[in-house]
């Protein structure tokens, strides 16, 4: 059984890379404008906002937590130049804590990589409804604020999410919608070119997902989902301990 999960624990990798080919930041910023620099920051919020929920219900107090590894990847708008040029996809991957406190409220800290860019936040979750007869739906809204750091660029990001789950044996179904808001400034690097570095941009968008979580062994899971960001193809993987 530990190898038959093992096995299908690193499924989600898989799914996620099998649509994947993204460029590096750095390949394309010789022709940074403000068109595919509202278009990159578009895209960059759409990846900080993938893969940060899985499940409507929020955790018990005092014991409640839910710690997990997640692997997420949008994709890149036509008029994202910058990466649409050697690839389709911008990928995250995240590392996410969420413990409960009390009145359904649960506290959330992520850190994460898009691509070579340092992400690091943290936000909230409010259990709206939190049943405790299995097949009746939970629903949730969570608030996340993060911030990455690249050597071409400062963001931070905004996001929103609304979720809802069935806590069924073995499979457990979700839907979701996000929405994200993203600023981000250059820098003065020298890969920036003189006449772009007093360019920002500030844009917003959504996310759309439904997938399973699959929990064959007590307090793990298995997550896979899909969906759209700002229109894009959007794919989330990850697996974690949760109680």
């Amino acid at each position: 059984m530990k190898n038959r999960f093992t096995s299908m624990a690193l499924m989600p990798l898989l799914f996620i890379a099998m649509p994947l080919s993204a460029d590096d930041f750095s390949n394309n910023f010789s022709i940074v404008n403000q068109t595919n620099l509202d278009a990159l920051t578009k895209d960059f919020g759409a990846a900080v906002g993938a893969g940060s929920f899985h499940n409507g219900k929020s955790l018990g107090f005092p014991l409640g937590f839910d710690v997990g590894v997640h692997v997420a990847a949008v994709g890149v708008k036509d008029e994202n130049a910058i990466l649409k040029d050697d690839g389709s996809s911008l990928l995250s991957k995240w590392a996410q804590v969420e413990v409960g406190l009390p009145a359904r409220i649960n506290v959330i800290g992520r850190y994460g990589q898009i691509e070579d860019a340092d992400v690091i936040g943290g936000g909230l979750r409010i259990g709206l409804f939190t049943p405790s007869v299995p097949g009746l739906p939970a629903v949730s809204l969570t608030a996340l604020y993060n911030q990455a750091s690249h050597d071409l660029f400062d963001a931070n990001t905004l996001s929103a999410n609304a979720v809802l789950s069935f806590d069924i044996p073995f499979i457990h179904p979700y839907i979701g919608a996000g929405y994200d808001v993203t600023e981000l400034e250059l820098t003065d690097d020298p890969i920036v070119p003189v006449g772009a570095r007093n360019l920002d941009s500030s844009e917003s968008g959504y996310r759309v997902e439904a997938g399973i979580n699959i929990s064959l062994i007590p307090f793990t899971y298995l997550n896979l989902g899909a969906g759209l960001a700002n229109g894009e193809e959007l794919y989330h993987g990850g697996f974690g301990v949760k109680f």
